[in-house]
C-alpha cells in the first residue's frame, strides 16, 4: 500500500520535481517544442523576467500538445517555458510561426550561467528591436538550457507553430512558408487581374462581382499574412480608417453569391436576411472603432445584443457563411443542373474553413498544416472552379459575339449586294429614261414645232395647242434630264449637288440679267451624305425658286449662300425684287410644292417676302450630325 502511494504522490507532483526536457540531437531537422513547455496565463503586465523564474514549476501548465503552442485566445500578456539540452553543439533558433503580437521578449540561460534578452515587436523603440523577422527568428546559441518566453498580445493569434533547429532549418521553414503563400498570392493576383481585364471589355456584370470577390480575397490575404510589411500592423489599417480585411472578404463574398444565384428572384427573405447580417457586423466593428478612437474603450450596442446571444466574432462569420449555404441549397432545389458546379466550389470554401477551425482550436484527430490555414487551400479550389464557370461564360460570350459578327457580315454583304442591285436599276432607269422617254418627247416637240410653222397662220386654234404641246414636251424633257441626273449614281457625291446648284442658277439667271452670286461656306468633307430621295427634292426646291426669281422677281440682285448653323446644313436664297405677300397669293401651288417636296425630302423650306422688300427662301436640313462640323465655324445669318 506505500509503494501505490507513493507513485501516486510522485506521478501527481511530478511537475514540481522534474521539467521535461527537449534534447536536440540533430539541428538539421525540426524539432517541434509544444509537448516540452510550460504556459502561465493570465498573468499581470508587470511581472518582470526575474519575477517569474522564481515561480514554481506548479505555477506552469504542461501545454502538452503534440506540435502547436496554442494562444489563439490568449490576450494580454503570457509567459512560457522550456528546458533545452544542445547535443550538436551547433547555433539554434526558435522558429515561431506568430504573425500577431504586441512584443515578444525571449529570455536565455545558457549552461554556464550566462543569461541573454532578445526583443521582437512593434510596441518598443526602435533601438530595441534585437530580432525584426515577423514571424519572429530568435538566435538561442549553442548552449541554450532555460528559455523564457513572454508574449504580450493584442489580439487573437494567429499561427503558433515553434520549432528549433539551425540556420538550415530558419532558411527552409522561412522558404516553405513564403513558398505556398507566394503562389496562392499569384493565383489570387492573376485571377483578379484577367477579370478585371475581361470585365471591362465585354460589360458583363457578373464578371465584375466576381473582380470585386477577388478583390476583397487579396486584401484579406495580404492582411491577414502581413506581406506587406514587417510590422504586426498592415497597411490597409494605416491607410484606410475603419478597416476590416475580414469583414471586405466577408462581403465581397456574399454580394458575389447573391449575384451568382439571382437570389434575389428566388427569396427576398434570405436575399435581405444576408444583406441584414453583413450590414449589422459592419455597423458593429464602425462603432467599436469609433468608440475606441474617442473614449479609448471599444463599445457597440450591436456587440451586447450579439454577446447576449452568445455570437462571438468567430461565431457572426459563420452565421452569415450559414445564410450562404442555406440560399445555395434552396436555388439548387430549382436549378441543381446550372448550379452543380458552383455548389462544388462553395462547399470547398465553407468545408476547408470548418477544418481551418478545427485545426485552429488543435483538434488531434486532423492532421497539423503550419499556421493552420487549410482554408486557403478551400480558396484556391474555389477560386479555380469559379474561374472556369466564368471562363465558359466568357467562351459563350465570345460565341455568341463571333456568331453575331458573322450574321452581322452576311447581313452586310447581302445589304452591298442590294445596293449594287439598285444602282444598276437607277444607272437601267436612267438610260431607259434618256433613250426611249426623252427621244419620244424631244420626237413629239420637234414634230409639233415642224408641223406649226408649216400651218403659218391657218387655223390659229389648233396653232395654239401645238405650241402648248411643243413647251410641255420641252418642260417634261428638262424634268426627265433633271431626274436622270438624281438617279445617275456617279451624282451621289454631295460635292455634285452644289456644282449643279450653281450651273443653274447662271444658266437661269444670266440671260435675265440679274447678278448671281453663290457662297459656299461649308468644306467638302464636311457636307452632309444626302440621299437620293434628298438630293432630288433639294435640287428641284432650289431650281423652282431659281425659275420663280428669273421669270416674276423682277430683281437685279441675287444672292445663294451655304452654311450651318446650330448643327443644321442651310441654303439661303434671297433676292431684291418686289416681293409678293403670301397671303395675297391666290392659288399657292408654288409653296405648296415647296412644302411638299420638303416633306419627302426631310427638310425644312421656309419663305419670308413682301411688296418691294425682296424674297428669301431658306432650306434647312436638319439633324446634321456633330462630326460633320467644322471645328471653327460659328454661327451666322
Amino acid at each position: 500500500m506505500r509503494f501505490i502511494l507513493f507513485f501516486l504522490f510522485v506521478g501527481c507532483w511530478k511537475p514540481l520535481w522534474g521539467q521535461k526536457v527537449l534534447t536536440i540531437k540533430e539541428a538539421q531537422r525540426p524539432n517541434v517544442v509544444a509537448p516540452y513547455t510550460y504556459f502561465l496565463k493570465n498573468v499581470a503586465p508587470q511581472l518582470t523576467y526575474e519575477q517569474v523564474a522564481k515561480f514554481p514549476l506548479d505555477s506552469f501548465q504542461l501545454i502538452d500538445r503534440k506540435e502547436v503552442v496554442q494562444l489563439a485566445h490568449q490576450n494580454g500578456t503570457s509567459w512560457l517555458t522550456f528546458q533545452l539540452k544542445n547535443q550538436t553543439k551547433k547555433e539554434l533558433f526558435l522558429i515561431s510561426s506568430f504573425r500577431s503580437y504586441g512584443q515578444f521578449d525571449v529570455f536565455i540561460q545558457d549552461e554556464a550561467g550566462q543569461q541573454s534578452h532578445l526583443r521582437s515587436g512593434l510596441r518598443v523603440p526602435d533601438s530595441a528591436h534585437i530580432v525584426l523577422t515577423n514571424p519572429p527568428v530568435i538566435p538561442l546559441g549553442s548552449h541554450p538550457q532555460t528559455v523564457y518566453v513572454q508574449v504580450r498580445r493584442n489580439g487573437d493569434a494567429f499561427g503558433d507553430f515553434w520549432r528549433i533547429g539551425d540556420m538550415s532549418q530558419v532558411i527552409s521553414a522561412k522558404q516553405q512558408a513564403t513558398r505556398w503563400q507566394s503562389i496562392a498570392l499569384g493565383i489570387f493576383l492573376l485571377t483578379f487581374l484577367y477579370t478585371l481585364v475581361f470585365f471591362i471589355r465585354i460589360r458583363d456584370a457578373l464578371l465584375g462581382w466576381y473582380a470585386l470577390l477577388m478583390c476583397g480575397i487579396l486584401m484579406f490575404y495580404i492582411d491577414y499574412y502581413q506581406l506587406l510589411n514587417d510590422y504586426n500592423q498592415c497597411l490597409f489599417w494605416r491607410f484606410i480608417p475603419f478597416f476590416n480585411s475580414t469583414y471586405v472578404y466577408e462581403l465581397s463574398w456574399s454580394l458575389f453569391h447573391i449575384r451568382f444565384l439571382n437570389l434575389r428572384h428566388h427569396s427576398r427573405f434570405l436575399y435581405w436576411s444576408i444583406l441584414l447580417a453583413n450590414a449589422l457586423i459592419w455597423i458593429d466593428d464602425w462603432t467599436a472603432q469609433l468608440s475606441q478612437q474617442i473614449t479609448g474603450s471599444s463599445f457597440s450596442y450591436i456587440n451586447i445584443v450579439f454577446d447576449w446571444l452568445g455570437l462571438s466574432w468567430g461565431s457572426r462569420i459563420l452565421l452569415v457563411l450559414y445564410l450562404l449555404l442555406i440560399s445555395l441549397i434552396y436555388v439548387s432545389f430549382k436549378n441543381i443542373r446550372h448550379l452543380f458546379t458552383y455548389a462544388i466550389a462553395f462547399v470547398c470554401s465553407v468545408v476547408s474553413m470548418i477544418v481551418s477551425m478545427f485545426a485552429w482550436n488543435n483538434f488531434e484527430w486532423l492532421p497539423f498544416i503550419p499556421y493552420n490555414n487549410i482554408w486557403v487551400l478551400g480558396i484556391v479550389i474555389e477560386v479555380i472552379i469559379l474561374g472556369y464557370i466564368l471562363s465558359e461564360r466568357v467562351n459563350e460570350y465570345r460565341r455568341q459575339q463571333l456568331q453575331t459578327q458573322k450574321q452581322l457580315i452576311a447581313q452586310l454583304q447581302e445589304n452591298l449586294h442590294q445596293q449594287h442591285k439598285l444602282l444598276q436599276i437607277r444607272d437601267e432607269i436612267a438610260r431607259d429614261l434618256h433613250d426611249e422617254v426623252g427621244a419620244t418627247l424631244t420626237g413629239i416637240a420637234t414634230s409639233a414645232k415642224v408641223v406649226q410653222k408649216k400651218m403659218d397662220n391657218q387655223q390659229p386654234e389648233l396653232k395654239a395647242v401645238l405650241g402648248q404641246m411643243k413647251n410641255d414636251s420641252e418642260e417634261a424633257i428638262h424634268t426627265i434630264r433633271d431626274t436622270i441626273w438624281a438617279l445617275n449614281p456617279d451624282n451621289d457625291a454631295p460635292e455634285k449637288l452644289i456644282e449643279k446648284m450653281k450651273a443653274v442658277g447662271f444658266k437661269l439667271l444670266i440671260p435675265h440679267d440679274i447678278i448671281f452670286v453663290f457662297e459656299n461656306e461649308v468644306p467638302v468633307s464636311q457636307l452632309p451624305a444626302f440621299s437620293m430621295e434628298q438630293r432630288r427634292n433639294l435640287y428641284l426646291v432650289y431650281k423652282e425658286a431659281m425659275h420663280n426669281i428669273a421669270k416674276h422677281s423682277e430683281a437685279t440682285h441675287t444672292q445663294v449662300r451655304i452654311y450651318q448653323q446650330n448643327r443644321e446644313f442651310r441654303i439661303r436664297i434671297s433676292d431684291d425684287g418686289k416681293g409678293f405677300d403670301p397671303a395675297t397669293i391666290s392659288d399657292g401651288n408654288g409653296l405648296k410644292n415647296f412644302q411638299k417636296r420638303a416633306k419627302e425630302g426631310g427638310f425644312e423650306v421656309n419663305v419670308h417676302s413682301a411688296g418691294n422688300t425682296g424674297t428669301e427662301l431658306t432650306i434647312i436640313l436638319l439633324h446634321l450630325a456633330p462630326s460633320h462640323l467644322p471645328h471653327d465655324q460659328s454661327s451666322h445669318f
